[in-house]
């Protein structure tokens, strides 16, 4: 049989708690004033958290909260008292990125439910699998997956899934995003994403930098349509997904009314009914309310055919009405041609050919199919019209939220016993099994006048219009000829109410909850590791090992698509060389038994050790009889990060390239295991399914035919943003992945001396795009300054004016992240 999913709704305020719980939600996602991933969201404080916990339970709604941030150390004991405070008061279960604070959860709120976030970047069984081990009860999946692929882990773990049903999609898998880090400073993984992606960029030759496509200059590249899932919602069922989510918090109330709504209906329209099918006016109003021009359905089936980008423009287009017949630029006088109806109130938008559009609040009925509008532009024939927001639509859904507690009423029972000489009793009880007793201080009297009747008791006793319940059927078992005062009746109606509130309040909690936080479990193991500092490289391109071990680098990060034989030879020439392994960030199910494959013959070669960058290839690792190093996409921003991987037993962390000096300063005096930071390189601002280079191109573009011809090996591209700054594209050859770099290498020759302060173990260099010249160059001057290497001072300030041309980063060692 199968199960119901749950319907997961986004709150970002009162009104979308309203909205979302009254519209039929199962559950509600929600965040307070911190920790969480839409910080720009109104949010909740405690005490109108604790509100939004009764009033969802009430109406049987379960409550999750997000603290899907990462966390710095000064944040940790804030963070786990905030989590204490809600556990306290009934939260459901927690949302989590950081690993760190995700073992502190564990460990002292056992019987909280703790949700892996899809900042996690969770994409294959074994990455599941892990956070099964790590105490997880649900994992909200990558965006990228496909349904066989949802499948594979559904059927092969315990972790109960979610995916994401409507809303926005990322370009970027989500949780390995610095866009918005590098580029303004406002981090994604600490919920202040400022959306870049979202921005107009041009395709450029790397080399000439000349554009590859005027058509689709300044076009919004990187800018994908949102997820519908209303069609193929029979398939999403029938595979065993636990939860739907619907993405939005930082949308408006009647967002999260409509996609509830809809969603709802037809959820319960295939349980209920043999036939499934979607009526154009649901897909209408979605459409209304939010997109991003036509919707798609995700990756669920696959990303052949898939068309992705809606590269004209990067927010609400609303829906197509019509198109310009006429204008007069005397008058000023527009006249449109209808397709569909649109009323007074209704605001609508007229698309120009050079993107300056017109919105306009329409204030008078049409002639039939024919509008006239006054505006103020340059407008032409053919021009076609949105609607942006539909008054009608707008009004029908705030009833949910202006009027709450008018739409989801829950049934009740009652039954009242009033006799002369003996206490009232109301016992009221509701269709899912609670109940409960009131009195009053009040004893039944025989009437001298006028005695109560039987409809007067009704009438008092089923005033229930300001509560969630509606009372069904009302039993009564009355003396007659009794007097009992209206205001009596009415307080006894009162108590059994808040009775029956305070016991459905706590229907989710199955035992006592008390926060039993004491200081001592942040204590962490102090560090006495004491070393030489080590330089240490991760090279894209294999053709320059050989000459990185001429310079003995301490340790060679080489990619996993080295050929063994190839491997094998480095590993004999490398006398005073660590070589490495480092392990693909990304890898689905199909290709995480390749790597299976070449892990065990890799185990059996002379390599040191295996750089890990997902908990998929760690869980692969686990008992490797190799070193292993935690690599930064696993995005390690605390000292708590940092003690989970000591216990895992890896020799070193790469630390999260986001955190200041000072914090990493902060991290390296505690736990026995070497901390290494990337002091050199063009750090990945993406990664994605999504080739950018196959758009532009044409072979997967707007107009032509999906068919691939890897121009993306012929050459070097990148993109060009408002600024003049190109981002370099590299494209993975066996999977097509792209990945997008920041446009200047990070470069902190000049404040070495201050870095080398913060006792790291080691110092990276990441080599993507770089001359065979350019990494020799770097890497002796580096060299030099950490390690005291012999090398004129002439050959460094040459470097640095190099650099100083070229232009450069210190990514954020001093400015830090929001």
């Amino acid at each position: 049989m199968t199960n119901k999913p749950e319907l997961l709704s986004p709150v970002g305020d009162q009104n979308s708690l309203y909205a979302a719980v009254q519209n039929g939600c199962d559950a509600i996602y929600l965040g307070g004033q911190a920790f969480n991933a839409r910080n720009r969201a109104q949010n909740f404080d405690l005490v109108e958290l604790k509100s939004a916990f009764d009033y969802a339970h009430i109406r049987g709604v379960k409550v999750y909260v997000t603290v899907n941030t990462l966390h710095k150390n000064k944040e940790i004991k804030d963070v786990l008292q905030f989590v204490g405070e809600i556990y306290q008061a009934g939260a459901d279960g927690v949302i989590v990125q950081d690993l760190g604070t995700a073992r502190l959860i564990r460990a002292y709120f056992p019987d909280l439910e703790l949700h892996a976030s899809t900042q996690l970047t969770i994409h294959n069984l074994a990455g599941a699998k892990y956070l099964e081990e790590l105490g997880f009860s649900r994992v909200v999946l990558a965006r990228e997956l496909s349904l066989s692929e949802i499948k594979e882990i559904i059927n092969n773990t315990n972790l109960k899934v979610e995916t994401f049903i409507h809303g926005a999609l990322c370009i970027c898998y989500s949780g390995q995003c610095l866009m918005s880090s590098l580029i303004g400073g406002r981090s994604g993984n600490r919920g202040r994403c400022a959306q870049p992606c979202r921005l107009p960029y041009s395709l450029v030759d790397l080399k000439t930098e000349e554009v590859i496509n005027e058509e689709l200059a300044q076009q919004h590249l990187l800018s994908p349509k949102d997820i519908n899932t209303l069609e193929i919602l029979p398939e999403l069922i029938t595979a065993g997904i636990a939860s739907f989510k619907i993405e939005g918090r930082m949308k408006r109330p009647e967002y999260a009314a409509l996609t509830t709504r809809v969603y709802r209906k037809y959820i319960d329209k295939y349980f209920q009914e043999d036939s499934y099918q979607v009526k154009a006016e649901d897909q209408e109003s979605l459409a209304q309310i939010f997109n991003r021009g036509e919707f798609i359905p995700g990756y669920y089936k696959g990303q052949e055919d898939l068309a992705l980008i809606s590269h004209q423009r990067p927010n609400n287009w609303g829906v197509k009405v019509g198109k310009v017949i006429s204008y007069n630029s005397a008058t000023n006088h527009c006249q449109i041609k209808l397709d569909k109806t649109v009323k007074p109130g209704d605001g609508i938008e007229i698309w120009t050919d050079k993107g300056q559009n017109y919105s306009k609040v329409v204030s008078k009925n049409s002639a039939g199919d024919l509008l006239e509008v006054e505006v103020r532009g340059t407008v032409r024939s053919g021009n076609p019209v949105y609607r942006t927001a539909q008054e009608s639509l707008l009004d029908e859904l705030a009833k949910s939220f202006v009027q709450p507690d008018t739409i989801k009423k829950i049934e009740t029972y009652g039954h009242l016993t009033a006799k002369i000489g003996e206490k009232m009793n109301f016992i009221l009880w509701d269709k899912d099994g609670f109940q409960v007793s009131s009195t009053v201080d009040f004893i039944p009297e025989e009437a001298k006048n006028q005695p109560l009747t039987t409809a007067d008791f009704r009438e008092q006793l089923t005033k229930l219009g300001n509560t969630s319940y509606q009372l069904t059927n009302l039993e009564l078992d009355i003396a007659d000829n009794l007097f009992i005062p209206i205001s009596k009746l009415n307080e006894v109606r009162r108590k059994a109410v808040n009775k029956l509130n305070d016991k459905r309040a706590q229907q989710f909690i199955t035992s006592p909850r008390t926060n039993k936080l004491q200081n001592k479990i942040f204590n962490l193991e102090s560090n006495h590791q004491k070393s030489e500092k080590q330089v240490t490289v991760y090279l894209q391109q294999e053709d320059y090992i050989e000459d990185l071990l001429k310079l003995e680098v301490d340790r060679i990060y080489c990619d996993s698509q080295i050929k063994i034989t190839r491997l094998k030879n480095v590993t004999k020439q490398a006398q005073e060389t660590e070589i490495f392994i480092r392990l693909p960030r990304i890898a689905k199910e199909q290709e995480l038994e390749k790597i299976k494959q070449k892990i065990t013959r890799l185990e059996k070669t002379e390599i040191d050790g295996f750089l890990v960058p997902q908990l998929g290839v760690a869980k692969l690792v686990k008992d490797s009889t190799k070193k292993l190093v935690a690599d930064f996409p696993l995005n390690i921003f605390n000292s708590y990060s940092t003690k989970l991987w000591a216990k895992e037993d890896y020799q070193g962390v790469v630390l999260s390239p986001e955190l200041t000096r000072k914090e990493i300063s902060e991290l390296t005096k505690y736990n026995q295991i070497e901390k290494e930071i990337i002091v050199y390189g063009h750090l990945p601002m993406m990664i994605s399914e999504y080739c950018p280079v196959g758009f532009v191109t044409g072979d997967l573009g707007p107009k032509e035919s999906k068919k691939c011809n890897v121009d993306c090996l012929a050459k070097g591209y990148g993109l060009l943003d408002r600024k003049n700054m190109i981002a370099p594209i590299k494209t993975e050859p066996q999977s097509c992945r792209s990945i997008i770099y920041n446009s200047q290498p990070l470069y902190l020759m000049k404040y070495l001396e201050e870095i080398k302060e913060t006792n790291c173990h080691s110092y990276r260099l990441d080599f993507t795009v770089e001359s065979r010249e350019e990494v020799l160059e770097i890497t002796k001057a580096y060299q030099s300054r950490i390690q005291g290497r012999k090398l004129g001072p002439d050959k460094i300030k040459k470097l640095n004016q190099k650099m100083q041309q070229k232009g450069y980063t210190t990514g954020h060692f001093y400015r830090g992240v929001k």
